[in-house]
């Protein structure tokens, strides 16, 4: 009859019956697979059949752990190099600073050679400002009053003469460049002892020389330094050296450029000389030239 459903699983007797069965026939394999070497033969045929299976079906999770490393290193190399940047750095700008430590430690050792020429007693001074004048090449120093300085005292370089104290505070005090307008600073030809004025061009690596005389012996390559006259400058300190003389028809004085043997736009230390000629008391204080360019 088309109307009666049938059911689903067959819950009849046959049904208990295939499970003895099954049961019978399982224990019986157990049996043999311990008691018969051909079971096992089979079943190593079989795991042959079987292995790409496993394979295949262990693929997806083998997939995940292999693409979790390939991440997970990926991430931890990132980070390791953040951080040796880092490092990088720091290790960088310490050596940038031991550079600069290294280049100051060279410069004193000049200056401390430089000041052992010198029987006067010195003392060396770090640079505080500049003066943003671009026609003006003044500077100051962190020694003032109370250490002694005075105007007039000659500044110098380890490699030349820089200029003199022309302001003197309580704790700071202000330094005239050579290659400053205002400076004039009378100096000899050490090759021919011919007496010259070197003046400032306000450019810290030039300097001008207007009272040389037309047929003057003077050439390219001369060193001029401190003659002494003036008594403002100790004698013989370098001062600059002849790049240009120019001698035009007509013009009674020869055009004589010269480069300062200081560098006078470089580093942050000088030394102060305190110079005093023999028969002037040391509290004397010699005139020091205003910015007009006149002496007071």
């Amino acid at each position: 009859m088309s109307g009666i459903k049938q059911p689903l699983f067959n819950l009849g007797p046959a049904l208990h019956l295939k499970l003895v069965l099954l049961i019978v026939l399982s224990i019986a394999l157990m049996i043999a697979d311990q008691r018969l070497t051909i079971l096992r033969e089979a079943r190593k045929t079989l795991q042959y059949v079987v292995y790409p299976v496993e394979i295949l079906a262990s693929l997806p999770k083998r997939t995940g752990h292999l693409l979790g490393d390939t991440f997970s290193s990926h991430a931890q190399l990132l980070k390791i190099n953040h951080n040796l940047r880092q490092k990088n750095l720091l290790l960088q700008a310490k050596l940038q600073k031991f550079n600069a430590l290294s280049h100051e430690n060279a410069h004193l050792r000049q200056l401390l050679n430089a000041s052992s020429h010198t029987k006067a007693k010195v003392k060396i001074a770090h640079l505080v400002s500049i003066d943003l004048d671009p026609y003006s090449q003044r500077e100051m120093i962190n020694q003032g009053q109370h250490d002694g300085v005075y105007r007039g005292q000659p500044v110098i370089g380890a490699t030349g003469l820089m200029g003199q104290v022309i302001q003197v505070g309580p704790f700071n005090s202000q330094v005239l460049l050579i290659s400053d307008p205002a400076s004039s600073v009378p100096v000899i030809d050490t090759r021919t002892g011919l007496r010259l004025l070197a003046n400032g061009t306000g450019q810290p690596n030039t300097l001008n020389v207007r009272s040389a005389p037309y047929n003057a012996d003077i050439h390219t390559g001369d060193l001029l330094s401190t003659s002494g006259l003036g008594e403002r400058f100790p004698p013989q300190y370098p001062v600059c050296r002849v790049t240009k003389v120019e001698r035009k028809p007509g013009d009674p004085f020869a055009k004589v450029q010269c480069q300062p043997t200081a560098q006078l736009d470089r580093y942050r230390e000088v030394l102060l000389l305190w110079y005093y000629p023999s028969h002037k008391p040391s509290q004397s204080m010699p005139p020091f030239p205003h910015r007009n360019g006149k002496r007071q």
